[in-house]
C-alpha cells in the first residue's frame, strides 16, 4: 500500500504543479494584458488632451482672424468710398477746367 501511495503522490505532483502553474500564468497573462490596456488607454486619453487643447487653440485663433477679416473689409469699404468720392470730385474738376 505504501508503495501505491508513493506511486499516486509522484504523479499527482506533476499534474497539481501544471494545473497551478497554468492558473497562475494565465491570471499574469490577464493582468498583463490588462496593464498593457491601461497603457493604451492613457496614452490614447493624453494624445486625445492635447489635441483637444490645439482644437480650441486654432478655434481662438480662427475667430480672431474672423474678426481681422470683418475689420478689413469695414476699413476696404471706407476706401473703396473715398475713391467714389476723389474720382468724383477729379471728374467735376476735369469738367470745369475743359470749359
Amino acid at each position: 500500500m505504501e508503495i501505491q501511495l508513493l506511486d499516486l503522490i509522484n504523479i499527482l505532483t506533476p499534474i497539481v504543479s501544471l494545473v497551478a502553474g497554468w492558473f497562475f500564468g494565465r491570471k499574469k497573462q490577464k493582468n498583463d494584458f490588462l496593464s498593457d490596456l491601461q497603457s493604451s488607454v492613457d496614452m490614447l486619453a493624453g494624445k486625445n488632451k492635447e489635441l483637444l487643447e490645439e482644437v480650441v487653440n486654432l478655434r481662438e485663433e480662427n475667430v480672431k482672424l474672423r474678426i481681422d477679416v470683418e475689420e478689413l473689409s469695414r476699413k476696404l469699404e471706407g476706401v473703396t468710398t473715398i475713391t467714389k468720392k476723389l474720382k468724383s470730385n477729379k471728374t467735376l474738376q476735369l469738367k470745369k477746367d475743359a470749359k
